[in-house]
């Protein structure tokens, strides 16, 4: 048993934070939380002092790649299997390790992954898998290059490239059966993609659809990787779950997103982020086969240009927003949080609204609403921070002021008593 003490708890539902907090925890779960009048500290547990800080749930990001493979695509080839598997487990750790608690996987962790974590063999934040991402043929997935190969991008997974509604239900049966949470499925090309732009529409809507329908039918929800404008209205037509990334939607896809309750993970950071790292590291900018470059560029050029309007209209409308990153082998591993402070600036949110996107709507957002608050009966997956987010939410970004991360009442990071 586990009693935190004397922080500003921060709730993660929206509601007024507590000064002078208290949060007590058994066996992995939140039984009481309030101000220190109103709770009682069992003489039994062990007291974590906050005084002076803030104490927030753990972050959920609905959108990461958390397996290796080299961006060199030199590398990769000569690279074996088990060494890209052991080196994902550095990129799910250092996921951990920035305050994700859980965490969504778009494509690249199998059901080894999920499991290994949930009996502590490695460290990393709770997953929800999809396996891979199904593509079509020439599509976003789809990694066939002009010397008339098809490059492997996770040789442990199966191969989730297909068309047509058999080739699609085929495929989403066997990713079901492999253990998915969810199904991920692309309905526009991308910036990493060598035969695709990232606005050109991918699969038709029967397609989609069925992909929709099949996952229904094992009660599991469909992500779409969906860019550009047309891509966009195919899957919304189709009913998915959640649009990933949806940079190009428009205000006939937010009625469509309101009146559907369908989830938006805006993944805001990924392209400034892209470019800068680029400018700062010219070796990373030529790792690439895709035209990255010139989609990055073209893509930040529209979203400052014509879209934040949008974005902030959809906000003030109510789509339903919950925080990822995209974070993957290439970019943003450990950096995760940057991503609050996108959402505060290009969507115009609130910083309480953002952490509340981060967390209790997130949970619910992956079908876990044990998950994303500090409130009685929840899984106690808490951080402790130096600083006022309310006040300067990037303060997150700065991994030396969490204090301690905590996942299902178990200490990952614990550095209280270091001055």
């Amino acid at each position: 048993m586990k009693a935190i003490v004397g922080g500003k708890i921060i709730d993660g539902l929206g509601g007024d934070p507590i000064s002078e907090g208290v949060m007590v925890i058994d066996k992995g779960f939140i039984t009481s939380v309030g101000s220190k009048d109103a709770i009682t500290v069992p003489r039994q547990a062990e007291i974590i002092d906050a005084s002076g800080l803030t104490v927030l749930p753990g972050i959920i990001d609905c959108h990461v790649h958390g397996t290796y493979r080299s961006r060199d695509v030199r590398q990769h080839l000569l690279n074996s299997p088990t060494y890209n598997v052991l080196r994902s487990t550095q990129i799910i750790e250092e996921t951990l390790a920035c305050g994700v608690t859980t965490a969504r996987d778009m494509g690249g962790a199998d059901a080894g992954f999920r499991q290994a974590i949930e009996e502590g063999i490695i460290h990393g934040p709770r997953l929800l898998i999809s396996i891979a991402m199904i593509s079509q043929t020439g599509g976003h997935g789809d990694y066939w290059v002009p010397a008339g190969m098809r490059i492997p991008k996770r040789t442990w997974l199966p191969d989730g490239v297909t068309d047509g509604v058999d080739g699609v239900r085929r495929v989403v049966r066997q990713f079901l059966m492999a253990g998915a949470d969810f199904i991920k499925i692309c309905s526009t090309g991308g910036i990493t993609s060598v035969t695709d732009s990232w606005d050109e529409p991918q699969f038709t809507l029967d397609e989609i659809k069925c992909a929709v329908d099949e996952a229904a039918a094992k009660k599991k929800p469909v992500a779409v990787h969906a860019e550009g404008i047309e891509g966009i209205r195919t899957a919304l037509q189709a009913g998915v779950h959640s649009l990933e990334h949806g940079w190009f939607i428009d205000e006939e896809c937010i009625d469509q997103m309101v009146n559907q309750s369908t989830w938006w993970v805006p993944t805001l950071a990924l392209v400034p982020m892209s470019i800068e790292n680029r400018k700062r590291d010219p070796n990373w900018a030529k790792q690439q086969l895709g035209e990255e470059a010139q989609k990055d560029a073209e893509i930040h050029r529209k979203m400052e240009a014509e879209q934040i309007p949008i974005w902030r209209e959809a906000v003030r409308r109510g789509v339903k927003i919950a925080m990822g990153t995209d974070q993957s082998h290439r970019l943003l591993v450990g950096e995760n949080l940057v991503e609050l402070r996108f959402m505060v600036d290009y969507l115009g949110m609130e910083p309480m609204d953002v952490l509340v996107s981060a967390t209790s709507k997130a949970a619910e957002c992956i079908g876990r609403k044990d998950l994303g608050a500090l409130d009685v009966g929840k899984i106690a997956d808490v951080l402790i921070v130096d600083g006022e987010p309310l006040d300067n939410i990037s303060i997150l970004e700065d991994r030396e002021r969490i204090k301690l991360i905590m996942k299902q009442g178990n200490i990952f990071k614990d550095s209280l008593s270091v001055a």
